[in-house]
């Protein structure tokens, strides 16, 4: 749903949302989205707001929040591990395992590709790394940038109740739970990675130390679909594993399998979600 039409349903809701509980309202003359993302952030888990506070600009926390609330019912158990967990992983019987699904894969990619190898890199992608790629991303930029002159046009429409911050703030709820970002980025908000519990993989095609297709939507055309090795690594990954799921679809990433062992396929299911 567009930004404007979003704007409009909400704007005709307003009147019906109910007064919960802001403390104060923005001064005049301020941006109130500042106060907006934080009262909505103590809804959350704690973890929101301290990582919000390390990302770049309102928009880019507007996108990342978006994220959160829509992911609120399992974000405990989707949240990125922290360094105590990342090192208790490490040489851990899931890992090894983890490690065996992943050699299996690169022996048939092998075997079919003589001269070229699969690259995988193997580190827990951890919370702080997140937040650098989600500030850095190109893709996360331009659509902070939108989602940004979006909240800012329904705060400045004449049914907003700035002068109502719990109203206020239900509001912007609404809007950022339904808004749909333009461009989807290709990355996930920071604590929702996959990657932040080793349940995804990005392969790498390699050959004599250089990249052949790397994790680049700007290569996805060309080397991935263009030169066949989406449908090369697709083929080695069905035929020596099944405990990976993928590639995926949306945003598009040929590079990109979730990893999910029987025990973890059930709890993807459950909480599978695109933020």
């Amino acid at each position: 749903m567009t930004a404007r039409v979003w704007i409009t349903t909400i704007t005709a809701l307003l009147p019906a949302l109910t007064v919960g509980g802001v403390a104060r309202a923005a001064a005049p003359d301020t941006d109130p989205l500042p106060l907006y993302v934080t009262s909505i952030s103590e809804q959350l888990d704690s973890r929101v707001a301290q990582t919000l506070a390390q990302l770049d600009g309102s928009g880019r926390q507007l996108l990342a929040l978006r994220s959160y609330l829509r992911s609120a019912s399992h974000l405990a158990g989707r949240w990125s591990w922290t360094q105590e967990q990342i090192e208790a992983f490490e040489g851990s019987p899931e890992q090894r395992d983890l490690q065996q699904e992943i050699d299996r894969v690169r022996t048939a990619f092998v075997a079919a590709n003589p001269g070229f190898e699969l690259y995988v890199n193997s580190q827990v992608r951890s919370l702080d790394v997140q937040v650098e790629h989600w500030n850095k991303n190109e893709s996360v930029k331009a659509a902070a940038e939108e989602i940004l002159a979006a909240a800012q046009a329904l705060i400045l429409s004449p049914g907003f109740p700035a002068n109502r911050p719990e109203q206020a703030r239900e509001a912007l709820k609404a809007f950022l739970s339904g808004y749909r970002p333009v461009p989807t980025p290709t990355i996930a908000a920071p604590g929702l990675s996959l990657h932040g519990q080793m349940r995804a993989i990005d392969f790498q095609v390699h050959q004599g130390g250089r990249v052949v297709a790397g994790p680049s939507t700007a290569t996805i055309a060309t080397d991935w679909a263009a030169a066949g090795w989406a449908a090369k690594l697709d083929t080695a990954v069905r035929a020596a594993s099944d405990k990976f799921v993928g590639p995926q679809a949306s945003p598009p990433a040929p590079w990109h399998y979730t990893y999910a062992p029987e025990a973890v396929a059930r709890d993807q299911a459950a909480t599978a979600d695109n933020p």
